[in-house]
């Protein structure tokens, strides 16, 4: 039998089953590399815990999903294990990189997904260590391991506290190479967040201010890349006719204007966003609705909440209270912002337990000090 080439690519799947490693054991770039790209690559953080976590998955889980079946059958068939333990190490080369393939247990060496990413945000987030985030979410895609929109949403919640924001938007803009787009409402609810988070960590002052504003219009503008609508097409879901994420930037322009404009709406971005968000209050109706015996329920709708009915009346104080729009503006807030935020406040206050982050109610204290 001749040798067998060191290019995988010229033989069939079922040749290459019979063949193995007979003669050799360096396989060239597979042709699931160049369709992936390169394995990721991750920098030393200050976590050891974290570092070693990010090796078990770039070894025992992104390198198999970089390789062609035959290839992933020599890791995975005990039968196939002895040719990967001789004295000659058999290894794959993907770009720059030539690895050793290790036999692998897919029970034993593969890191359970959402416990593994659990792991990987606390480390990050304890250690203020944020910038692998981005290649390790492209690995899980490369590997199909899927994350729940509510993994996501705490990813950005922590990433948003430590004021990695930054972090947030470049993952959101590889979305194709993540899989992390907009187009769940509880992450465009977190990622928007973010802006407000600028603005509470500058005290409400123009740096702060300005850069939330920024970083508002920068993801309200990535909303509406084809990337992303595709993707709420998908799952049936529309964040951009959301009010409450429309209330984010009516808020930021709002204080922008009044703390560092001197109340005139130069722009016209108060009067435009106001009218944006009322076009799309209907589509509030079913998220107002408090329930009195829930107190994180009601939390959550001053998380939700609460920048939205700041926003509003700080935009009555830049068109006026008494135009059209001041009058209308001024309706939602007396009917429905009001008694919601009112009475959630009161049964966070009332029934929330000492101990814990109550995030609806120190958003609540916040947005406050917007207008002090």
């Amino acid at each position: 039998m001749p040798p067998l080439s060191t290019d995988l690519t010229h033989y069939c799947r079922p040749c290459l089953r019979r063949l193995h490693l007979q003669q050799t054991r360096s396989f060239t770039t597979t042709p699931a590399r160049r369709k992936h790209g390169p394995l990721p690559v991750f920098h030393p953080t200050p976590s050891p815990a974290l570092d070693a976590l990010l090796a078990t998955f770039r070894a025992n889980v992104f390198l198999p999903s970089h390789l062609i079946l035959p290839q992933r059958d020599l890791l995975y068939k005990k039968s196939n294990h002895a040719l990967l333990t001789s004295d000659e190490p058999a290894t794959v080369r993907l770009g720059d990189e030539v690895l050793q393939l290790q036999p692998l247990d897919k029970r034993r060496d593969e890191p359970a997904t959402r416990r593994s990413f659990a792991t990987v945000v606390r480390l990050m987030g304890e250690s203020g260590d944020w910038g692998n985030m981005a290649g390790f979410l492209e690995g899980l895609k490369v590997a199909r391991r899927k994350l729940a929109p509510w993994q996501v949403e705490k990813m950005v919640r922590r990433a948003n506290e430590g004021g990695r924001m930054g972090v947030v938007y470049e993952v959101l803009r590889r979305v194709e190479r993540t899989g992390v787009g907009l187009w769940d409402v509880g992450v465009c609810r977190e990622v928007m967040r973010g802006a407000v988070v600028k603005g509470v960590e500058g005290g409400w002052g123009g740096e702060g201010v300005d850069r939330g504003v920024r970083y508002a219009e920068d993801v309200w503008e990535l909303m509406w890349d084809p990337r992303h609508v595709e993707g709420q097409e998908k799952v049936g879901m529309n964040p951009r006719g959301r009010p409450e994420i429309v209330g984010v930037l009516l808020l930021m322009h709002a204080v922008k204007v009044v703390r560092l404009g001197g109340g005139k709406d130069e722009g016209g971005m108060v009067e435009k966003y106001a009218e944006m968000m009322l076009k799309r209050w209907e589509n509030s109706r079913g998220d107002m609705a408090v329930d009195t015996q829930d107190w994180s329920n009601a939390n959550y709708k001053l998380l939700t909440w609460a920048p939205v009915w700041h926003g509003v009346k700080m935009a009555r104080q830049v068109v006026g209270a008494g135009s059209p729009l001041g009058k209308r503006l001024g309706e939602k807030l007396s009917q429905d912002l009001e008694p919601l935020i009112q009475k959630s406040h009161a049964i966070v206050l009332a029934h929330a337990p000492e101990e814990g982050t109550r995030r609806g109610l120190k958003m609540y204290e916040d947005i406050v000090q917007a207008s002090s």
